[in-house]
């Protein structure tokens, strides 16, 4: 039997060839125009899987890219406020060099307490600094400010309000880097070196362990002057201005005309008529102070034994009674949460006694301490303003150094993050020339494939139109 195609299926046939070349021809064109090879997942499958592995690692490559250009700004800020700081304390140290020398007046020194006291302004502004609406220096804690001015105990002190937490970026898978120091590691990082006393009451320190940090006063108060002094002299003013604390022995020599008070250098007797009679001074080598009243005196040789009754305070309200037989006379300021431990049995005279605990105060603390005692100069000994000032100023050094430290740490995480920029630019460089060779189309190949399908087209529909000839001639055949 003669079979013999029909028309439909010559259609058939032709159709399928023609669509075959033509989706040839568009796939050549395609990525002629893309300059892809790649166009959908079922063009290479094995390629596909690949691209997309290196797009993902890409793409985790330009987050660590961005996350390192956005910190290196906030970096290099906190970096240049922190060069401000180093200017401001060695500005801060030298005046406090200058305020203790011994050729300034009380005027002069008042002077440079105030300008001190504008450099603590200067000082927490620039502690305050921003980044954007960003706090600089408040470790997490960067939406408000983290230094303010409060009183404690009555006292003028800077507090911080952040926490002591870094900021932290990831620049890499595992790889974190810091990009902040806290406020704490700069402006009041604690190196615990004992507490120390800077006075000249006789008090020094217990046996027990003492805890507390920065500086607090201790108080201690004559109370009453216990003994008369004899031979019609009096005790001025009921002795309710004497600093002693503790046995003195009073020697009036009616021959040498002096006095003596303990230890101290004997003072000519004040004669009737002076200004000082009826309230003259005399004090021990410490300082110890008696007050007399020479207008009974009967003109005679006379000793006797002076008593100072007395007690002291940790928070200037609570006085505790003085035995000075305690060895570890504990003390405890609530508030503040600082504990002391006291020996007092030497303890000879009233005054104030600066607890510091070394190591433990801030740089806030440390300037507004010694603006206080350059205010107060004439109020303190010669001997206690040093100790007061060099205590201050060994403070201050330590904490510049720590700020120096952290500028120190700023610019090592700056030049990670540069280092880590440049490594991951290279990585991605990289990346994208293994993308380039997954993905693209070789160009050379596609021409001669779109040139290759064109004439493979245009050959099939002219085989198509011959096959597809209906006249009579044709179909007899």
């Amino acid at each position: 039997m003669n079979l013999r195609p029909t028309q439909s299926s010559k259609f058939a046939l032709v159709n399928s060839g023609l669509s075959l070349n033509f989706a040839k021809l568009a796939l050549s064109q395609e990525r002629i125009a893309t300059g892809k090879r790649i166009l959908r997942p079922s063009d290479d499958v094995i390629g596909t899987a690949k691209s997309l592995a290196t797009r993902k690692q890409m793409s985790r490559i330009g987050n660590y890219r961005d996350a390192i250009e956005s910190s290196r700004p906030y970096l290099e800020s906190a970096s240049s406020s922190l060069q401000d700081v180093s200017g401001i304390l060695s500005e801060a140290r030298a005046l406090i060099t200058q305020g203790m020398s011994g050729t300034l007046n009380d005027s002069d020194r008042r002077i440079i307490s105030g300008q001190i006291e504008q450099l603590v302004d200067q000082l927490v502004d620039v502690a305050n600094s921003q980044f954007g609406e960003r706090y600089l220096f408040g470790g997490t804690l960067s939406n408000d400010p983290p230094f303010s001015f409060e009183t404690v105990n009555g006292t003028c002190r800077v507090v911080y309000h952040g926490d002591d937490e870094v900021q932290r970026v990831q620049i890499g898978a595992g790889t974190e880097v810091g990009i902040n120091v806290p406020g704490s590691d700069i402006f009041g990082l604690f190196e615990y070196a004992g507490a120390q006393l800077s006075g000249s009451t006789g008090a020094t320190l217990g046996t027990s362990a003492n805890q507390g940090t920065g500086y607090a006063d201790l108080i201690f108060r004559h109370d009453a002057t216990v003994g008369t002094p004899g031979a019609g002299i009096a005790l001025a003013n009921g002795g309710d201005d004497d600093t002693i604390l503790q046995d003195h022995l009073l020697t009036v020599d009616a021959t040498a005309g002096t006095v003596t008070l303990g230890n101290g250098t004997a003072v000519p007797i004040p004669q009737p008529g002076d200004a000082d009679y009826a309230d003259f001074v005399v004090e021990t080598a410490d300082g110890a102070e008696v007050h007399l009243d020479f207008t009974g005196w009967t003109g005679v040789d006379t000793g006797a034994t002076l008593s100072g009754a007395g007690s002291v305070s940790l928070d200037g309200v609570n006085f505790t009674p003085l035995a000075f037989t305690e060895t570890d006379l504990e003390l405890v300021d609530s508030e503040s949460g600082t504990v002391v431990h006291l020996d007092t049995t030497n303890v000879n005279r009233a005054g104030t006694e600066l607890l510091g605990f070394q190591g433990g105060v801030n740089i806030f603390d440390a300037l507004l301490g010694a603006a206080s005692d350059l205010e107060n100069s004439s109020s303190l000994g010669s001997a206690d303003f040093l100790a007061r000032m060099t205590d201050r100023l060994g403070e201050l050094e330590r904490n510049q150094e720590n700020a120096l430290s952290a500028l120190g740490t700023l610019g090592a995480r700056t030049e990670r993050l540069n280092d880590s920029a440049e490594r991951l630019g290279a990585m991605d460089v990289s990346l994208q020339g293994v993308l380039s060779q997954i993905e693209d189309a070789d160009l050379a190949t596609v021409a001669l494939e779109l040139s290759r399908a064109e004439q493979t087209l245009q050959l099939a529909q002219m085989t198509g139109s011959r096959l597809l000839q209906n006249s009579l001639l044709n179909f007899l055949r």
